[in-house]
């Protein structure tokens, strides 16, 4: 297990910019920071979605914000809870 540090999200900006220019640099280890970053970005993505659900003060805000987290996590709807699942599809 690699030992992870924490940078301030300013850095971590500067570093999405640099690395997503037009000048970006090239090689192997420019594409391997970057699939690093995209990978940080999606999780960072997902915890913003999970936290939305989970503070949502209305039930209707947290089922949009819950749709939202498991859309973004590539849930299927086959194996969501019953309640969502017959909500989309419940017959007229």
């Amino acid at each position: 297990m690699t030992k992870q540090i924490q940078i301030d999200k300013e850095l971590f900006d500067d570093l999405i910019d640099y690395f997503w220019s037009k000048d970006f640099p090239g090689g192997w280890l420019a594409d391997e920071i970057r699939r690093k970053l995209n990978s940080k970005l999606d999780k960072m993505l997902a915890r913003e979605l999970f936290s939305q659900y989970k503070r949502s003060p209305t039930g209707e805000e947290r089922e949009q914000a819950r749709k939202a987290y498991l859309d973004h996590k590539g849930i299927s709807l086959s194996f969501r809870t019953d309640r969502e699942w017959h909500d989309e599809i419940a017959p007229d």
